[in-house]
């Protein structure tokens, strides 16, 4: 039976990443990366008229899954949507990007991940080091703007954090940033952002001194801790 379940995991994996390849190489997904296909992508949402928040959202999630940048598509955000409003619609659809794809990661991986570390007695040790302090950790990597968000996604899933642990400091972790990147794009519809007097303005460089703030903030409550 569990090699059946293994194999059947196996196969999993193998179709995902068939998946991810086949629609970056062989439909216009990766022409939607580039400054042109982004425009007619937002353009084409933009008619959608009232649907166009959940259609945006549709897409960000699919494009969370199938780890494509999603930094683009939050700035893209803050122009279709504005600041505010922006702002909500990216950070509900990356976090439940993010939690999809922890669950996959979880189901398909975590089990193969435990085998191997019962193995690697200090692998083992910072595994379950990260469980015991699943929010806090996964809290700091979401706030620090060094790790890849789609990689966090899925190699959290094969940690032992708790589902509630990630859920809960994915939501809150990832909004900061999401703020910033979709103000950036909000104030993109306003200003120039190559005229150096641009970064002057509050509306650009006030996000960027929130996200500090709060970054150090949080390293002190987790010290503390």
């Amino acid at each position: 039976m569990e090699i059946w379940i293994n194999m059947k995991k196996g196969f999993l994996i193998i179709l995902f990443i068939s998946v991810v390849l086949g629609l970056y190489f062989l439909t216009p997904a990766q022409t939607y990366l580039s400054k042109e296909g982004f425009d007619q992508l937002g353009l084409w949402i933009q008619s959608q008229g009232a649907l166009a928040p959940l259609v945006f959202g549709l897409i960000y999630i699919a494009a969370t899954v199938f780890a494509l940048p999603g930094s683009v598509l939050t700035i893209g955000g803050g122009l279709l949507f504005g600041t505010w409003w922006g702002t909500l619609i990216n950070w509900l659809s990356a976090s439940l990007g993010a939690l999809i794809s922890f669950l996959i990661a979880r189901y398909l991986g975590r089990d193969a991940v435990s085998k191997i570390l019962k193995s690697k007695g200090t692998l083992q040790g910072m595994d379950e080091k990260i469980g015991n302090n699943g929010f806090y950790s996964v809290l700091l990597l979401r706030l620090v703007p060094l790790f890849p968000f789609n990689g966090l996604n899925f190699g959290l899933g094969l940690t032992k954090v708790s589902f509630r642990d990630y859920t809960l400091a994915t939501l809150l972790g990832m909004l900061p940033g999401t703020f910033v990147y979709t103000s950036l794009g909000s104030a993109g519809r306003h200003i120039h952002l190559s005229d150096p007097s641009t970064w002057m303005q509050i509306q650009v460089w006030g996000p960027f001194v929130l996200v500090i703030l709060l970054t150090v903030a949080t390293r002190i409550m987790i010290r503390k801790k």
